[in-house]
């Protein structure tokens, strides 16, 4: 009778599995939802980014006129850029499948022993499903839908599209997003005119924009603070490259003797004293 019960139990137990692998790849596979269609993707990071007064219909501007988005395709990310992003955040992004086990293993282990959340976890293209699918808050469910989209991206597009809406998707300053406004805004450049120093740095910021932007500070001592702290972020992302074979001894040396050179490029807000007033209130908040 014990035996009985025993096998009862164990086939239910290999259904109750095989149930969930069907349901699991059913919402992986065949019916992920519209949201992830690349159209609607693309179609989200194209977005404007409008300011209205409070009826929430008369739009006061713009955000980025004409380079609030500058959206770039994965050929158009310099190379330094796509090194230092998986470097800073991800070393094993080319390697796992959207969910990164023995790193997320880590950062549970560590926020255990810490008490406290010291250590995310999250992958680059968890970090992608996060921003591009608003997940809010850090509740249990969240994180789950959260790892869903993970795959579902890791999936239906290959790693190359993945890092592309990263790099398209980040936030910098006020309402702009990616790297081709990042460029633009921290060196007054194109994405592909960025050296090392300056792909390292943006990569390295991409989690605490505010913390390490010299241009929303208010006093000499904290735009002193700011590019202190950058310097040693971007030292960071550097180390990092050169130890997982990603630049040379050499190209490393140089870039850490260098200054980041920060030069503040022209956004092309309109000429709207309310619109400027949005923007310091964006650039003084937490993000």
């Amino acid at each position: 009778m014990g035996k009985k019960i025993l096998y009862i139990f164990v086939a239910l137990s290999f259904a109750a599995v095989l149930a969930a692998a069907g349901f699991f790849q059913w919402l992986v596979v065949v019916a992920p939802g519209e949201a992830i269609r690349q159209e609607n993707i693309e179609k989200k990071l194209a977005m404007e980014s409008p300011a209205y007064y409070v009826d929430g219909v008369t739009k006061i501007g713009v955000f980025f006129q004409d380079a609030h988005r500058q959206y770039l395709s994965y050929d158009e990310l310099p190379e330094s850029f796509i090194k230092a992003i998986v470097a800073a955040e991800d070393h094993q992004f080319f390697q796992h499948h959207g969910i990164d086990l023995p790193g997320f293993a880590r950062a549970m282990f560590a926020n255990l022993r810490a008490g406290r959340v010291v250590q995310g976890g999250s992958t680059i293209t968890q970090q992608t499903a996060k921003n591009l699918f608003e997940r809010k808050g850090r509740s249990v469910k969240a994180k789950l839908t959260e790892l869903l989209f993970a795959l579902r991206l890791e999936y239906h597009y290959p790693k190359e599209k993945i890092l592309e809406f990263y790099a398209n998707q980040f936030y910098v300053s006020g309402n702009g997003l990616g790297l081709g406004v990042a460029a633009r805004y921290y060196f007054d450049k194109e994405a592909h005119e960025l050296n090392l120093l300056e792909a390292a740095f943006i990569a390295g910021s991409v989690k605490r924009p505010n913390y390490y932007n010299p241009f929303i500070k208010k006093t000499e001592e904290d735009i002193n603070k700011a590019k202190e702290n950058a310097r040693i972020r971007t030292g960071y992302v550097l180390g990092q490259m050169e130890k997982l074979g990603m630049i040379s001894a050499d190209e490393y040396q140089q870039a850490t003797s260098s200054e980041i050179p920060f030069n503040k490029g022209k956004m092309q807000f309109r000429l709207n004293t309310l619109m400027d007033l949005v923007k310091d209130g964006l650039d003084d908040a937490e993000i």
